[in-house]
């Protein structure tokens, strides 16, 4: 194909009259490999620059993110953690709160049977204070009818100091009795 192309080269001269032009393909070559050296020079740098840079904004936000996505995690874990030690505690608190509840009613209660049995002492003292009085009084109204009786019967009278000497006499043999 190259003798081909010599011919039209040489065919091309000669219809010219034998001056050398150029044809317009290799002008275009030219032009194309200019504009290209051009480029290859001044853009090409600046737009391995730019697509560099950019290469390296995607690199360092991939890296954020993953950065963040660990952080986070991290955050969660330690949120879980504060979460169950909450749980934790608030199980402690109401345990303690039942533990301290059960005190509390064990407590009312030997209170209140401690201040019944109280009660109950002292009502039975009370009674048995009452029963000894009740029992001086019938004691003295006895011996008091006892010397009315005699006296009437008798007919007179006994003075005061004869009077109390008899009464104690009866209040002794009755006690003495019981």
């Amino acid at each position: 194909m190259a003798p081909a192309v010599d011919s039209v080269v040489r065919s091309q001269l000669l219809a010219a009259g034998g001056n050398a032009v150029i044809p317009p393909t290799v002008w275009a070559i030219i032009s194309f490999l200019v504009v290209l050296a051009i480029l290859w020079k001044k853009v090409l740098p600046i737009i391995l620059d730019a697509m560099d840079k950019r290469a390296r904004e995607i690199r360092d936000a991939l890296s954020a993110a993953e950065n963040a996505r660990a952080e986070a995690e991290q955050m969660m874990q330690r949120h879980q953690a504060d979460l169950d030690a909450a749980r934790h505690e608030a199980r402690q608190i109401i345990e303690e709160g039942k533990a301290d509840a059960q005190r509390v009613k064990a407590q009312i209660i030997d209170d209140a049977q401690r201040e019944a049995q109280q009660t109950i002492e002292r009502v039975r003292r009370e009674i048995d204070l009452a029963k000894q009085a009740a029992l001086e009084q019938l004691h003295l109204r006895s011996v008091q009818l006892s010397f009315e009786l005699a006296r009437d019967l008798i007919g007179k009278s006994l003075d005061p100091q004869d009077h109390q000497a008899l009464i104690d006499e009866r209040i002794r043999a009755l006690s003495s009795n019981n």
